[in-house]
């Protein structure tokens, strides 16, 4: 008789109300949403019978929530969301009981309600996981981590956009909970996909060469969307990684591949070169592909910011050096010229100014006249030297230039020479070994033989 009042007192209180509701015979407005938790919270506390009865009672509902059936995941209103939520984290047998179903279908029927209700908040969905993960919810880790790997990385498996990101969710829960770890460091895993899921999805999505998650056209977009988000920049190195090893195996046309190209740019320039990388998701994402994130950042590692930072003070130190030279080398030209100055007022031969200008680099020697003249323009001896020093100090200047054009011209057209079989016994000079230089053909630069016989 007891068993009887158990289930009247639920049946009253709680499953009328959820009757009405899945029929169509009430809104999500209409029902008394606080009644029927604190009539939950009291069959939890008197425990027993009455949470066995909650429990069976509530199965066809519990069913209706794991696969996402719209009468009780109502996309408008969360009231009847968070209901079933909170029952399910009270009973203690629903995770037993949630065993038995099929996780990955579960996954799928959340991936399609959400895309028809166009409900993109994946949130829902994290807080059951968190809900069986962390109950009394028993699978085969590794049989269901192999089918997911396999639906994620088949090429002919194409999941929609959301199915595919609820599937990586999955994916990443079932790796966490197969670790050799305790269930604290476990929840604190899970924190951290929930937490940044809106990056990884985007790392995801490269490993898997397959856009989840969001409607981008292509990856390209996804890059930019990574650029253009700061939240995502202290571990865009990540996504980088990913990138550099993945992008040669989505088979881009040559359009495609120069956007992707200068949007992975983009990244780099913008974002890499300015922001200090985290490593608080290295585990999270070295947990989630454990073959191949490390290589990743062993083999793609960009500079970092650090690393950038001490280029661009070396850098700088090396421009401030050179500034530095290059006003003690204008300020020795200023005081030498002052001193060759002082020489032509002071009435020394001009051919001494002229030795002591010849002492210096022809550039450098070049500007000191230039400057001489500026300065002693009003001189009458100056002015009568000078145009004869100028010609000397221009062909100083460029004859060096002109010999180093001819050479490179002359050897120029030796490289476009005929090759001639000289044989052995030949008396003639073997013109190949000689280059004539200019107009004066008495002026051979001998080069190394090279024997073709």
């Amino acid at each position: 008789m007891q068993k009887d009042y158990e289930k009247i007192y639920i049946q009253d209180l709680i499953i009328c109300h959820l009757e009405r509701l899945t029929q169509g015979q009430a809104s999500q407005t209409d029902l008394p949403w606080y009644d029927m938790y604190e009539s939950v919270r009291t069959c939890v506390r008197k425990g027993g019978a009455y949470i066995s009865a909650l429990h069976t009672m509530m199965q066809p509902y519990y069913e209706m929530y794991l696969f996402a059936d719209a009468a009780i995941c109502k996309h408008d209103r969360p009231d009847s969301r968070v209901f079933m939520e909170s029952v399910a984290e009270a009973d203690p047998e629903f995770g037993i009981w949630v065993s038995s179903q099929d996780i990955i279908t579960a996954a799928e029927c959340w991936g399609e309600y959400m895309k028809r209700k166009r409900d993109g908040s994946v949130s829902y969905y994290f807080r059951l996981l968190r809900i069986l993960f962390f109950g009394k919810f028993h699978k085969n880790w590794d049989n269901i981590a192999s089918e997911l790997e396999e639906r994620l990385f088949s090429s002919e498996v194409n999941a929609d956009y959301k199915t595919g990101e609820l599937l990586c969710i999955l994916h990443a829960t079932v790796r966490i909970w197969l670790q050799d770890w305790n269930v604290q460091k476990k929840q604190e895993t899970f924190e951290l996909l929930c937490n940044h899921w809106d990056f990884l999805k985007h790392f995801y999505s490269v490993m898997i060469r397959r856009i989840v998650g969001s409607r981008l056209a292509n990856f390209a977009a996804v890059t930019n969307n990574v650029v253009q988000t700061n939240e995502n920049h202290p571990h865009a190195h990540i996504y980088y990684c990913a990138l550099m090893e993945r992008m040669e195996s989505f088979h881009l046309n040559a359009k495609q591949y120069k956007s992707l190209d200068n949007a992975k740019e983009r990244l780099r320039t913008e974002v890499l070169d300015n922001t200090k990388p985290s490593e608080i998701l290295y585990e999270l994402c070295d947990t989630i592909f454990p073959e191949e994130f490390q290589r990743m950042l062993r083999d793609h590692r960009p500079k970092s910011y650090d690393e950038v930072a001490s280029e661009n003070n070396q850098k700088e130190l090396l421009l401030r050096q050179m500034a530095e030279q290059n006003q003690q080398l204008n300020e020795r030209i200023a005081r030498i010229t002052s001193l060759l100055r002082q020489m032509v007022e002071s009435s020394i031969p001009m051919e001494e100014v002229e030795s002591e200008l010849m002492n210096y680099p022809p550039g450098i020697a070049w500007t000191m006249l230039g400057n001489l003249n500026n300065d002693l323009g009003w001189s009458p001896v100056w002015r009568g030297h000078y145009p004869a020093m100028r010609d000397r100090f221009r062909k100083r200047l460029l004859v060096p230039l002109e010999q180093q054009a001819e050479l490179t011209e002359a050897i120029k057209e030796a490289a476009a020479r005929p090759t001639y079989n000289y044989e052995a016994g030949s008396t003639h000079d073997d013109k190949r070994q000689q280059l004539t230089i200019g107009e004066v053909e008495e002026k051979e630069v001998q080069l190394k033989r090279i024997a073709n016989e």
